[in-house]
């Protein structure tokens, strides 16, 4: 038995050094990460299920949400907790997570046994072998995966943010179009109204059948915008079910009855391509991307010429039960193979990361001055149809009755006062809506929500 013992000890020595080399790696919590990330950019909490045993948990939330009328911030958080896209899409930096713990873990040493039976007795050699070089790029890898899981937890954050801002846009528009059908539907009742006297005028003699006519054509153009605004509504209120994630009984929640009002003025931020380029995690996740390729080109220029290092013990027992023991080295050779392509390929790879940094960072800037100008001129439109349009059009429709009334004008310049008068209510909806649509572009663009009526964002 004592004869085994250098061999036991051969193998307990390999066992510490693989204990040594293999330091553990804690088990982040990535999605406390993320929700840190994400709830300094918006101007909510941000909530998710963080376990499938949660799921009753968010349907409840859920229905308490739906049960009064939806908010914009009910929506998003709504999308958060329930959209299953977001719940894969935050599987992503989990996915890297586990690479960043298999690259902190060894490979495992290889135990060889040879029995080599003649006529003399039986010959048995032990070996047992480890590959040093992952020993020795251990460091590295860890630090290439965990530049790989900043990335991910930074592209995974960012598309938390794109889901809200895909949410609030389509809540402006779904709150624009019930606006539209609302309006149409009064504009219905009101046509189809005059549509009926109309006809009765005609029967009686008292209307002409060009002025009967026109009454008709007013309330079926009328009655076509206002199956236009229905099917609308119900196309985009889908989109909202789509993102937050909703069906069966959970579709049949209230809105509020017009869109919210604009704030008193455009947020004072100084300087906002500026802050996009601080604030913007896509940029941010770009960023990584590239200090990951240059760790990888650092590292890969530090081993270019040792492919293979490897240590072993082998322990043999000979025919008469004796023993010989030794060392086993094997270094790989750098005569053919002098990682000559895999240099040339990282060090394009770096070349065109950081090009697509610097193109993104031109991009984003762009973006900021256009969702910026788009914010001022829908502000400016708006206060406009309010100031001057809609008063204006109220007026003309009020002294045209009057003449109408005093049969000073016809009723084609009566229905046209009219339809100048919706055409006006219409554009200033559609340029209420385009307000808080191109106000969420900007916070996308910038990357965090904006401040209202000088109030900063939390």
């Amino acid at each position: 038995m004592n004869n085994v013992d250098p061999f036991l000890r051969a193998v307990a020595v390999a066992l510490l050094l693989v204990l040594t080399a293999c330091t553990a790696v804690s088990r982040e919590d990535v999605q406390d990460q993320v929700t840190r990330t994400v709830a300094q950019r918006m101007s909510q909490p941000v909530d998710w299920p963080v376990e499938t045993l949660e799921e009753q948990r968010v349907q409840d939330k859920v229905r308490r949400m739906l049960d009064d009328t939806l908010t914009v911030e009910e929506a998003v958080a709504i999308a958060m907790l329930n959209n299953r896209e977001l719940r894969a899409v935050l599987s992503r930096a989990e996915v890297a997570r586990a690479d960043l713990v298999q690259a902190g873990l060894l490979d495992n040493p290889v135990f060889g046994i040879s029995i080599l039976d003649g006529t003399a007795g039986t010959q048995i050699e032990y070996s047992l072998f480890m590959d040093f070089l992952d020993v020795f790029t251990l460091s590295a890898r860890k630090h290439l995966a965990a530049g790989e899981l900043e990335r991910a937890r930074l592209e995974v954050a960012q598309a938390v943010l794109d889901l809200a801002a895909e949410v609030k846009q389509n809540y402006y528009a779904l709150l624009a179009d019930r606006q539209m059908l609302v309006l149409y539907d009064q504009v219905l009742d009101a046509t189809g109204a005059a549509a009926e006297l109309a006809r009765r005028q005609y029967a009686a003699g008292n209307l002409s059948l060009r002025a009967q006519s026109l009454h008709q054509s007013f309330f079926a153009q009328a009655a076509l915008e206002a199956a236009r605004a229905e099917s609308s509504y119900a196309s985009d209120r889908e989109k909202i079910n789509r993102l937050l994630g909703l069906w069966g009984p959970m579709t049949a929640w209230q809105l509020p009855p017009t869109l919210p009002e604009p704030p008193s003025g455009l947020p004072a931020v100084a300087d906002l391509e500026r802050q996009a380029m601080t604030t913007r995690l896509d940029l941010a996740a770009r960023q990584s991307q590239v200090q990951v390729a240059h760790m990888m080109l650092g590292y890969a220029r530090q081993l270019r010429w040792l492919s293979l290092f490897g240590l072993g013990f082998t322990v043999e027992r000979d025919v008469d039960g004796n023993y010989t023991r030794g060392p086993d080295l094997v270094i790989g050779l750098p005569i053919f193979n002098r990682s000559q392509g895999r240099m040339a390929r990282l060090e394009a790879e770096l070349l065109a990361v950081e090009n697509q940094y610097a193109q993104m960072a031109i991009d984003l800037r762009a973006q900021v001055r256009e969702a910026d100008t788009r914010l001022n001129a829908a502000h400016d439109r708006l206060t406009h149809f309010r100031e001057a349009i809609l008063p204006l059009a109220d007026r003309v429709l009020d002294e045209t009755l009057k003449l109408y009334n005093g049969m000073l004008v016809d009723v084609y310049e009566l229905l046209d006062a009219k339809a100048s008068q919706i055409s006006a209510v219409r554009d200033y909806i559609g340029t209420w809506r385009d307000f808080w649509i191109a106000w969420t572009d900007l916070e996308r663009a910038i990357g965090a929500a904006l401040p209202v009526d000088g109030q900063p964002a939390r």
